[in-house]
């Protein structure tokens, strides 16, 4: 596998499903964390959820195109120092300079050479770690994080020794991975480890590495890769409905707030699951 020295988070935006998936996968085989969406206002959501390190987007779609996104985006305080570059196939320069207006830190032409791949790679510096992407450390009483489970019988135990009856944000969290993660086995059939929780506010956001089925990616490979993806997402959706009242309960125990709805996207390239639940209020700890 090519590999580049540091890994970084990429969201690649384009309405040609092909050539996003194709280039997904270059940038994922140089040892990136990559996620691939085809459209514009979707990737508004996704990008908020995701928090790249790296844009790579398309100027012409339909829905909203490369200039609106990248000026979009520039209005998030939390983008406003995301590398942001166009890659195109359109060659004039007047398309180059609204580009660069909008926001836009580069200018690629399709079809883009490895060389810039990589060096562009090379060029990033990894954001900062937000809230929103990393875990916060708990004074006082020890607590599992997250990436250490906390099954969810230790965190009823745990709650019903507090006044408040409430967990930390780390012990919520760490609460709520065990419970995904049987439900993979119990639902799906299949287990994943690699499953990360974090809170936005009032998001809960559930990221889970690499979780495609051997049917699934060979349905992907399909003679026709544009159906396949898409009904490995519609099945994806539906077990998800299907379990969302258990989901709903696992979640209100761990954080006593109810859940008001439920967002599935899954990238048929990268095999990340992502999964991001609103609440009816933002949810309150126990202080660390």
């Amino acid at each position: 596998m090519l590999t580049t020295d540091r890994q970084h988070r990429v969201l690649i935006v384009d309405d040609n499903r092909d050539g996003a998936d194709a280039l997904g996968l270059l940038v994922e085989a140089l040892g990136n964390q990559v996620h691939v969406t085809y459209g514009g206002t979707q990737a508004l959501d996704v990008a908020t959820v995701f928090q790249p390190d790296l844009m790579l987007i398309d100027l012409i779609m339909p829905d909203i195109d490369g200039c609106e996104l990248a000026s979009q985006l520039r209005h998030i305080p939390a983008f406003e120092q995301t590398k942001i570059v166009a890659i195109t196939g359109l060659k004039d320069e007047r398309h180059r300079v609204l580009a660069m207006k909008a926001g836009c830190d580069l200018v690629l032409t399709k079809p883009v050479m490895l060389s810039e791949i990589k060096a562009l790679l090379a060029s990033v510096e990894p954001a900062t770690a937000t809230t929103g992407r990393s875990l916060k450390s708990t004074k006082g009483r020890p607590s599992p994080s997250a990436e250490k489970r906390l099954p969810i019988e230790e965190a009823r135990k745990i709650r019903n020794e507090r006044t408040s009856k409430t967990l930390t944000q780390s012990e919520s969290e760490a609460a709520i991975c065990d419970g995904i993660i049987r439900f993979q086995e119990d639902y799906l059939g299949w287990r994943s480890d690699r499953v990360q929780i974090h809170f936005v506010k009032d998001l809960l956001v559930v990221r889970i590495r690499s979780v495609l089925t051997l049917a699934e990616r060979q349905l992907g490979k399909t003679a026709s890769p544009e159906k396949g993806r898409d009904l490995i997402k519609q099945t994806r959706k539906q077990l998800l409905e299907l379990a969302r009242p258990m989901l709903d309960s696992l979640i209100y125990e761990a954080v006593g707030t109810k859940v008001r709805s439920m967002h599935h996207d899954l990238s048929t390239v990268t095999g990340e699951e992502v999964i991001v639940f609103s609440f009816e209020a933002i949810p309150c700890f126990e202080k660390c």
